[in-house]
């Protein structure tokens, strides 16, 4: 390390994978100004989470680290007790890999409450929390960083700490690609699309848009899923809804830009909600209106973030009826898309993101 700068170890079980709370850490670990951080990134592969699968190192994550010359330091996780809270790690060289001494302070990302090995690490510890699990008392903790005013609104009324805190989203980067899948899809250029992508889990799977979609006319209308459960094509077949189309999940910012250069309108639905809602930022940047539905089970900060970019529905029956609005008034889609672009960049861009981690970090080493 490399004296005068501030040393991070970020440090995350499965910290490569492809989920929003891994692509935060990532993301700050690449860009952070090279001249003023030195910075390590420890990870692992995940344990065979059964609604996971994507929840290894994810080749593209890997690739992006390595483009943005980020130290990567791989350490092994065997087990994990599963009946204790804090989920300690068994078989593990973790602690022969890291040396506190070397770090001003540790970053990860948690659910909320105290988890192993943070509360064991003499040194200040910066938590991105981006589920809404509860808060953690450990006297290590130096600041909490949330993905969503929601987000936070939820943990303080847990005890979490009213001073030490600050709302840092995930990024949204420029598209990658102004190409689209229309031409591979045999989607028509004067059709119109919706659609949304997601990680391939059973769990969050909402059985609302391809239901919604199903109700209204599907005459000069196509509906694409980028990934997602296999669930949605287990709907989209006993719906006899031939229009649906599917490309398979990847964490690549250029498939996932194609992706989003198919549609005219990002339909989303997720089972359990959303704490941010990556999905929206990136469809807002790329110039989409968005529509998505209320969270009975989870979380709701997924309103917030696309603003005033979007429609939102209680249920099947509103995002059914907001849905059919968004294909057949064309000027609607207009209005919702118009300040999709300037709104992303404003609230979501990396460079200010970037400039308030470095805030944080830079209050926390004085301290």
């Amino acid at each position: 390390m490399m004296p005068g700068k501030i040393r991070v170890a970020f440090i995350k079980y499965g910290g490569l994978a492809a989920g929003g709370t891994e692509r935060w850490l990532q993301m700050m670990a690449a860009n952070l100004p090279k001249d003023a951080y030195a910075v390590d990134y420890y990870y692992c592969e995940a344990r065979p989470y059964a609604d996971r699968p994507d929840a290894d190192a994810h080749p593209e994550r890997l690739s992006y680290m390595q483009e943005h010359g980020v130290n990567l330091v791989r350490f092994e996780v065997r087990n994990m007790l599963m009946d204790k809270l804090t989920y300690p790690w068994l078989e593990t060289d973790f602690w022969q890999k890291f040396d506190a001494s070397r770090y001003d302070l540790v970053q990860t990302g948690k659910a909320g409450p105290q988890e192993y090995p943070f509360y064991l690490i003499g040194l200040p510890v910066v938590e991105f929390l981006a589920l809404d699990g509860g808060a953690d008392f450990s006297r290590n903790i130096a600041h909490s960083i949330h993905l969503s005013a929601w987000q936070r609104d939820r943990w303080l009324k847990k005890w979490g700490n009213p001073c030490r805190n600050t709302v840092i989203p995930i990024p949204a980067v420029e598209p990658a690609s102004t190409d689209d899948f229309r031409r591979e899809l045999n989607i028509p250029r004067d059709a119109v699309v919706a659609g949304f992508h997601q990680r391939n889990s059973d769990v969050i799977f909402s059985d609302i848009p391809l239901s919604a979609f199903s109700r209204i006319s599907q005459a000069g209308c196509h509906f694409v899923i980028l990934g997602g459960s296999r669930r949605y094509r287990d709907q989209a077949a006993s719906l006899g809804l031939a229009q649906v189309h599917f490309i398979d999940h990847s964490a690549d910012a250029r498939v996932i830009s194609r992706f989003l250069n198919t549609l005219d309108i990002f339909a989303h639905g997720r089972y359990d909600g959303e704490t941010f809602g990556t999905v929206f930022a990136e469809a807002m940047i790329h110039g989409l209106p968005c529509l998505s539905h209320h969270s009975y089970a989870g979380s709701n900060a997924h309103r917030e973030t696309m603003g005033p970019c979007g429609l939102w529905a209680m249920d099947e029956q509103e995002y059914a009826g907001h849905l059919s609005r968004l294909f057949l008034d064309e000027e609607l889609r207009r209005d919702l898309s118009a300040p999709a672009r300037a709104f992303a960049r404003e609230q979501y861009s990396l460079a200010g993101c970037i400039e308030k981690l470095q805030r944080v970090y830079e209050d926390v080493a004085q301290s």
